[in-house]
Parts: structure tokens; sequence; C-alpha cells
């Protein structure tokens, strides 16, 4: 068992803290803005006290976070998929834990159906690999560089991809229809993605090039934004035939 600090208590965090935990880890929350009665000020942190330090902070907090931090030999991480392992480097032994999934509060998430991409020092990697493979399946080593690059083909085929979900749930609001609606639609799309692959399971007026229906399109929009997002997708869909 070990002692865990997590800092910050986002979505990450939380379902950190509730994973870390069931494997029967003591994990102690802390925060820079408490919210809860049981999560401690960053304050009052004594890093000496733990074995696993992690910083589970947005982005652009991960290293003025890591520095405020006395060094300790305590392994300090972060989750991110954007920052460099370099982002900690004021301590001794640091590293990465990246757990390629999104993570919302109100969903349970299961931590053995995704991989959790790691990176340590030479100081910090075994007991790392040690640490993140008590609470996870599917350990993988990665650098920096390449984690970034997974972040940006995540961020891709997530973050971008829920964003269409909401511009089309916007649309169909006018048809007092939801999201709902077009689930199975949605569904049999992903499907065939995974087993065919995204390339070959391409369909629609722009992989048809079918002018006319495009042009329909273009003239029911009537938001120049959303247009010009509907120009883009269909410009890169035929450029990729």
């Amino acid at each position: 068992m070990s002692k865990v600090a997590i800092i910050g208590y986002g979505n990450v965090g939380y379902h950190l803290a509730k994973r870390i935990s069931s494997k029967r880890h003591e994990v102690t929350i802390f925060s820079r803005t408490q919210s809860e009665d049981f999560i401690l000020s960053i304050d009052q942190l004594n890093p000496e006290a733990f074995d696993f330090i992690i910083l589970s902070v947005p982005d652009g907090d991960v290293k003025s976070v890591s520095d405020s931090i006395a060094t300790s030999e305590a392994v300090m991480l972060h989750t991110s998929g954007a920052n460099p392992i370099s982002d900690l480097s004021k301590h001794l032994k640091h590293g990465v834990m990246y757990p390629l999934q999104t993570f919302s509060r109100t969903k349970d998430i299961d931590f053995t159906a995704f991989p959790v991409f790691v990176e340590g020092s030479d100081e910090g990697e075994k007991d790392i690999f040690t640490f993140v493979r008590s609470f996870s399946n599917d350990v993988r080593l990665l650098t920096s560089a390449n984690r970034s690059k997974l972040h940006l083909a995540a961020v891709f085929a997530c973050n971008f991809s829920n964003h269409m979900f909401h511009l089309s749930e916007k649309l169909l609001a006018d048809l007092d229809m939801t999201f709902k609606d077009i689930q199975p639609l949605v569904e049999e799309t992903v499907r065939k993605a995974m087993e065919l692959d995204p390339s070959a399971s391409q369909t629609g007026p722009a992989m048809r090039e079918d002018e006319e229906t495009i042009n329909s399109h273009l003239e029911m929009l009537k938001d120049e934004q959303l247009k010009n997002i509907y120009r883009l997708i269909t410009e890169s869909i035929q450029n990729s035939k």
C-alpha cells in the first residue's frame, strides 16, 4: 500500500482518487480551492508524508504547482497528455501517468478498459510502473514528444467529435428533436469505424462529391461559422480520398 496525495479534484482527480483508493492505497486529496470538508488545502501538504504526489490540475498550472512543492523522496506525477515530463524536473523522482480516456464526474469509469501511458525519470520510472500497474491492466511507456502527438490525435477523435455532436444537437432542436433521435446512427458510425477503420467507412455527400446536396446544406445554414465548418470538413473529406 502506498500513501498518495492527489492535488486537484476535478473530473480526472475525482476518478483517480476513487480508483486508487479502491486498490487499498491511502489517498489524501488537496486543492487550492477547497470545495468539500475532506479536501485539504495545498498549504497543508507535507511531501515527506507521501510516496506519490499526483498533480491533477489544468495543464497551464502543472509546472507552477510542481515548483511550489518542496522536494522530497515522493514521486511527483502529472496526468497531462500535453505537458512534458520536464515540467516536474525540480523533483528527483518524477514522471507522467496519462490515462487515455475522457472523464466526467457523473459517469463511472472502467479503468480496465483503456491504457495509461507513463514516463519516468531514471530514479522514478520503476516505482511509477509498479504503482500504476496496481490500478491499471494496460500500462505503456511513451515519451513526452510522442504523448503530445497522441494527445493531439485524441483531441480530434474525442473533443472535436463531441463538438460535432453538440452542433448536430442544436440543428435537431429546430425540429423539436433531440440527439437521442440520431443515437442509432452515431453508434453505427462509431462501430463501423472501429471494425473497418475510419477511412474505409467514410460516407456522405462529400465522399460522393454530391455538389447539389452540399450546396443545399450550405443554403440551409444561416450561421456563417457553421457554413465555414461545413465547407472545411467537406474539403478535408474530399482531399483525403
